[in-house]
């Protein structure tokens, strides 16, 4: 159980490196995949700073805390993405649950469920 919650959040901290590097170093790929178009550099600014980096440091808390056994350091990664859900959730209400992407809204939820148990059950494993 501990090996496989340990590889699930190797893995859910490398698809939230992802698009942290893409936010980064190619704003104009992740721009064009989330349908945004900056007008001018500090749109571009925009989403390196806002998208790009928060991304990076999730990814590598999840991976920190995925290879030392950090389990409790999961905990606000888990509410960072319980929050990116119910927001999702939210827009989904307010525009429509096709725009808000509903495959989208269960592979968060599944990552916050993961996440949330990664870091109760392990973390009282170390007990």
């Amino acid at each position: 159980m501990i090996l496989i919650l340990r590889i699930a959040v190797i893995i859910i901290g490398v698809f939230f490196l992802l698009p942290g590097f893409a936010g980064v170093f190619r704003p104009e790929r992740l721009a064009d995949a989330l349908m945004l178009a900056p007008e001018a550099a500090e749109g571009w600014v925009a989403i390196r700073v806002l998208i790009g980096a928060p991304y990076i440091a999730i990814g590598l808390v999840t991976l920190y805390a995925a290879v030392r056994g950090r389990w409790a350091w999961l905990v606000p990664v888990a509410a960072i993405e319980g929050v990116m859900t119910a927001t999702r959730t939210l827009s989904g209400i307010l525009d429509g649950f096709e725009a808000a992407g509903v495959h989208l809204i269960a592979v968060e939820l599944t990552i916050c469920i993961v996440l949330s148990l990664a870091a109760g059950l392990l973390a009282r494993s170390q007990t």
